[in-house]
């Protein structure tokens, strides 16, 4: 299919491995069975709703041994990303079958989509191919995607987003989303779709049950979601092509610190891309880096220091360091697919609140009885 695209150069071309159809197996195990259940994996699936519980599982060396073809030694954990598709029947042709994921998700989302983007774009591919109801001779066939390589560049520009489909464009209200692949818990959907997300807004202010601070809009199918009147916090929750917007300004610096999101991340110095730093420590969620750091500042956790911090762009886990944390050299480091790691930095205009002296009880002094 890059060929009918316009990709012929060598960058575009893909390639089955066998260790990302390995561990496509080894994900859907982790899913779907207890096998992988003990106390050497502690992540438990069963009562999990997140289909893709267990995304990043690999087993230690010893335990890929009898899964491992000859000439793999191990299988390695890299940088890549994870698709679940349904659109195709177990009884039809494989020539058919893994075409159906492919034209399905390329016409839902369209050319730009997040889960349509690894089809084009990524060098690697395994697959792990699942029927869930084998007596049935037209049960779905369910398909899990490893992708990874390096990811080629899209020669193209998306024309909804030079349109302004994905922007907020009425006077007074910040245009671009807060928030993107990502919504609010306590999600609203409205009964209608909008063909863009300035009518979306229109939408959430002309109804009296939404509130008027946040806003989530669909880029696949244009749902337009608001939130509770009373909600003034975004708890946020991964989802794939959800752009989520707060209305309410929201600054950089939080108790004097700061990152600069744009800052440029390599894998050899902070900021990183692809690394976290040692003793990582996992507290929350977030929608983005300067999300992250203002969970961290306002969450005030005890075993929190406030020198590093690390976001995962994948789920939007949100990490800090301990205090006696000081250094992140590369050497120190644990590459890690998705993790940006950034050393916060002190605003120098930054006046702490001056603090408010106690106010004293009246003192009553006895007059003496004669």
């Amino acid at each position: 299919q890059d060929q009918q695209v316009g990709y012929t150069e060598e960058e575009y071309i893909i390639e089955p491995d066998q260790c990302l159809h390995i561990r496509a197996l080894w994900c859907h195990e982790k899913w779907k069975t207890d096998i992988w259940d003990n106390d050497k994996y502690p992540e438990r699936c069963e009562e999990s709703t997140n289909p893709h519980c267990g995304a990043g599982f690999i087993p230690d060396k010893q335990d890929q041994q009898p899964y491992l073809p000859d000439g793999i030694d191990v299988c390695p954990k890299r940088a890549g990303s994870e698709g679940l598709f349904g659109a195709a029947k177990s009884n039809i042709p494989w020539s058919i079958k893994w075409a159906r994921p492919f034209c399905s998700t390329l016409g839902a989302e369209g050319f730009w989509g997040g889960h349509t983007g690894p089809w084009f774009h990524r060098s690697q591919f395994g697959w792990h191919w699942n029927d869930g109801d084998s007596p049935n001779m037209n049960s779905n066939a369910g398909l899990r995607t490893k992708w990874s390589g390096t990811s080629a560049k899209n020669k193209y520009e998306n024309p909804d987003i030079t349109s302004g489909r994905f922007l907020v464009l009425r006077e007074g209200v910040e245009a671009n989303p807060r928030f993107s692949s990502f919504d609010c818990e306590e999600v609203n959907w409205l009964p209608v779709s909008t063909p863009n997300a300035s009518e979306c807004y229109d939408q959430m202010m002309e109804r009296d049950e939404c509130g008027k601070r946040f806003m989530t809009y669909n880029t696949a199918n244009s749902g337009c979601a608001c939130y509770p009147t009373n909600m003034a916090i975004c708890k946020v929750a991964f989802r794939a092509a959800r752009l989520s917007w707060d209305f309410e300004p929201v600054g950089d610096t939080f108790d004097g610190l700061f990152i600069d999101p744009d800052e440029e991340r390599t894998g050899n110095k902070l900021p990183y891309e692809g690394r976290e730093c040692p003793n990582i420590q996992w507290e929350t969620k977030a929608g983005d880096r300067s999300h992250c750091v203002q969970k961290i500042i306002e969450g005030n956790y005890d075993d929190c220091g406030r020198k590093f911090i690390t976001w995962n762009g994948i789920n939007g886990g949100c990490a800090c360091y301990p205090t006696y944390q000081e250094t992140c050299e590369k050497a120190e480091t644990i590459r890690q697919s998705g993790r940006q790691t950034y050393q916060l930095k002190v605003d120098p205009s930054y006046n702490p609140p001056t603090p408010t002296p106690p106010t004293l009880a009246p003192i009553t002094t006895l007059a003496p009885v004669p």
